[in-house]
């Protein structure tokens, strides 16, 4: 019989503590480039993990900004979602997620939105999210993506 799996607990973390996991995750195939950015040292930023066993298994990060398809909704964008590969699937992404969603509706959010690797729009179809606007290929990773937007 397969064991059941533990919970993972959602709280606040500092920058520091999500900066080894973006990177491995979300820079592997450019390691020298630290998955980081001027926003996040906003005072109004957030960064949240992802702990199952006291161990950081994922982590996002996220601030007050509009999204051009959705003017003077108050929307807040998110960054740098990294899930432990051996995690992936185990439902880390969407409970921070969720956390992130109850989270900006308390603050009077109407939308979220991001701008999502091409590897990931499934995941966030299947959260509710809507794929906006035409693909892009991400300045520094690269790699393609859409926005990604929910509605709150």
């Amino acid at each position: 019989m397969a064991m059941p799996r533990k919970p993972v607990e959602i709280r606040d973390v500092d920058l520091e503590a999500t900066l080894d996991l973006r990177t491995r995750v979300l820079r592997s195939h450019i390691p020298t480039v630290a998955a980081s950015s001027p926003e996040d040292h906003l005072p109004q930023t957030w960064h949240l993990g992802a702990f199952r066993d006291g161990r950081l298994v994922g982590v996002i990060s996220g601030f007050p900004q509009e999204q051009g398809a959705r003017p003077g909704a108050p929307a807040e964008r998110f960054r740098f979602m990294a899930v432990e590969l051996a995690e992936q699937g185990r439902g880390a992404g969407r409970a921070l997620l969720a956390e992130v969603t109850a989270r900006a509706r308390h603050r009077g959010t109407r939308l979220l939105w991001a701008n999502a690797r091409d590897s990931a729009l499934d995941f966030y179809r299947r959260l509710g999210f809507e794929v906006v606007g035409e693909g892009f290929s991400d300045s520094v990773s690269g790699l393609p993506h859409h926005v990604v937007v929910l509605e709150l």
